[in-house]
């Protein structure tokens, strides 16, 4: 059920004369906006990109392994309880590390999207490397799972001037990377952009680790979800893609499980939201063009 009063300050009920502005986007079914639900299963690369040297912490270590062995099983369960659609992206070393979790994925009709092999840096690789790290990762997937990715989540969210060309080039139909919009936009070469942005990241509000520092301090999750919710409910009224990422070491965990599913629940509730794949609304944009409505002063 969905909730009001301090939970959803901003519902359209309860607040005399609302502004209602122009969608940015037109939504199949009749929906005022989408909802992109990915799931960045770093796993072991998250320590293993910044210092090899970090496998033998295992304290370190082992957060990151929490993720693929126990956030991941904890998370399918949930989206398969409440018929969520999810995409997640996974490093390539992760995927051959844990096979039966990719798998599982697959099987379970979810999307899984390229993220590099190790997470790495693209701002620090040449063209010629990011390129040969691309076709590797891709292999490694489509060898896994029997599909090819059609989407792509660069690590740490950078992109290179070259990678929407790279990208295009090797078959991928869109990109989850940028945040110059609040709904998808097309890159020069017809490449679909669903971009995202800090604030709907779990790792701002949840990572922590003291050497290498990750994070600060963990925020408390009715403070996240009233932080994702407005934001939601914001976003409804302007037609925009809610793009939320969350990461499952972070995420997996009890209680953030029971914030995603309260989250999941009460968007649901509303009746305004397309809960979608990044394939389905890069596909929506590519057979509908003059769905998206640009900003004019």
């Amino acid at each position: 059920m969905l909730r009001l009063g301090p939970t959803n300050p901003y519902n359209r009920n309860t607040v005399n004369n609302p502004y209602d502005p122009e969608p940015r986007f037109t939504w199949p079914h009749d929906k005022r906006c989408a909802v992109m639900l990915c799931l960045d299963v770093d796993g072991e690369t998250t320590a293993l990109s910044e210092d090899p040297k970090l496998v033998d912490r295992l304290t370190t270590f082992s957060q990151c392994q929490y993720g693929p062995e126990v956030g991941v099983p904890r998370l399918l369960g949930l989206l398969n309880h409440l018929g969520v659609a999810a995409t997640f992206f996974i490093p390539s070393y992760v995927a051959e590390q844990h096979p039966r979790m990719t798998l599982a994925i697959a099987n379970a009709g979810h999307e899984i999207g390229a993220h590099g092999h190790l997470h790495e840096k693209l701002a620090e690789l040449t063209r010629k490397e990011e390129e040969a790290i691309l076709i590797e990762s891709l292999a490694i997937l489509e060898n896994l799972t029997g599909k090819r990715p059609m989407g792509h989540r660069a690590p740490w969210f950078e992109i290179n001037p070259w990678t929407a060309e790279l990208l295009a080039k090797h078959g991928l139909h869109y990109s989850a990377s940028m945040m110059r919009d609040d709904v998808p936009f097309l890159h020069t070469n017809g490449l679909v952009e669903i971009p995202g942005q800090w604030m709907l990241e779990d790792w701002e509000q949840f990572a922590f680790n003291p050497d290498p520092q990750w994070g600060v301090i963990p925020e408390d999750c009715d403070k996240v979800y009233r932080l994702w919710w407005d934001e939601f409910i914001a976003m409804r009224d302007y037609g925009c893609c809610f793009t939320l990422t969350l990461h499952p070491w972070l995420s997996g965990r009890p209680s953030r499980v029971k914030l995603v599913e309260r989250l999941l629940t009460d968007i649901q509730a509303t009746g305004d939201a397309w809960l979608a794949t990044g394939s389905e609304i890069a596909d929506w944009f590519q057979e509908n063009p003059s769905a998206r409505r640009e900003m004019t002063l």
